[in-house]
C-alpha cells in the first residue's frame, strides 16, 4: 500500500505542476489582458525602435543625421536612408535617377575611371594634339619669333605673327604711287600702288 500511495502522490504533484505550466503558457488573448506597470512599458519601449519599412530600390538604412535638416529623422532610433546607385549619372538600374549624396557601387566607380585618362602633362610652347589611339595624345610646336626661322616650318603660327608677315609682306610688296590731295606721302590716304 505504500507504494501505491506513493505513486498516488507523484501522480496528483505531476498534474498540478503540468497544471500551472499550462497556465502559464496562455493564449495570446489571456496575455493581452496581463496587467504590468507604467515602468515596465516606458523601459521596454524605450529599448525599441520603429520597424524599418520596407523600400523598393537599392537601399541601405543609416543612422539618425543629428546634425543635418532632416529633423524628421534626428533622434536615436530613427533611421534613414541612402540610395545605391550602380551608374554614376543617369538612371540606376532600379529605375531611380542618380543624386550626388547615392552610394556607387565599385563597378559604377570602374566604369566612371575607365572613360578618365591620366592628367597630361605638356611641354611649355607646345600644344596637345589628338592622336589615332584613345587615351594618347600628340604634341606641336608653336612658331617662336624671337628665333631663327629655320627649323620652325612645322611649327604651328600665331594669329598675331600670321597678321605681321602678311602686312610685312604687303608693304615690301607695293608701294604707294599716288595719294590723295594734301596727303602726299601718308600711307593711309594712298590712292594707287606699284608692285614692286
Amino acid at each position: 500500500m505504500r507504494i501505491v500511495g506513493k505513486l498516488f502522490a507523484f501522480a496528483v504533484c505531476a498534474f498540478v505542476i503540468g497544471t500551472a505550466y499550462a497556465e502559464g503558457e496562455s493564449n495570446d488573448a489571456t496575455r493581452k489582458k496581463t496587467v504590468t506597470s507604467q515602468y515596465y512599458v516606458d523601459t521596454a519601449v524605450e529599448m525599441k525602435q520603429p520597424v524599418v519599412g520596407a523600400e523598393s530600390g537599392n537601399y541601405v538604412v543609416t543612422y539618425p543625421n543629428s546634425a543635418g535638416s532632416d529633423s524628421a529623422h534626428d533622434e536615436a532610433g530613427e533611421i534613414n536612408k541612402r540610395h545605391i546607385s550602380n551608374v554614376l549619372s543617369g538612371t540606376a538600374s532600379d529605375n531611380i535617377a542618380v543624386a550626388n549624396e547615392d552610394i556607387p557601387t565599385v563597378g559604377a566607380v570602374n566604369s566612371g575611371l575607365s572613360a578618365k585618362q591620366q592628367k597630361l602633362e605638356g611641354v611649355s610652347g607646345k600644344l596637345v594634339t589628338y592622336s589615332e589611339t584613345a587615351g594618347t595624345v600628340g604634341q606641336q610646336a608653336i612658331y617662336d619669333s624671337s628665333t631663327a626661322y629655320t627649323g620652325q616650318g612645322t611649327n604651328l603660327v600665331q594669329a598675331q605673327h600670321v597678321n605681321a608677315a602678311v602686312a610685312n609682306g604687303f608693304s615690301e610688296l607695293l608701294r604707294c604711287n599716288s595719294w590723295e590731295t594734301g596727303h602726299t606721302n601718308d600711307d593711309d590716304f594712298c590712292l594707287t600702288y606699284i608692285v614692286n
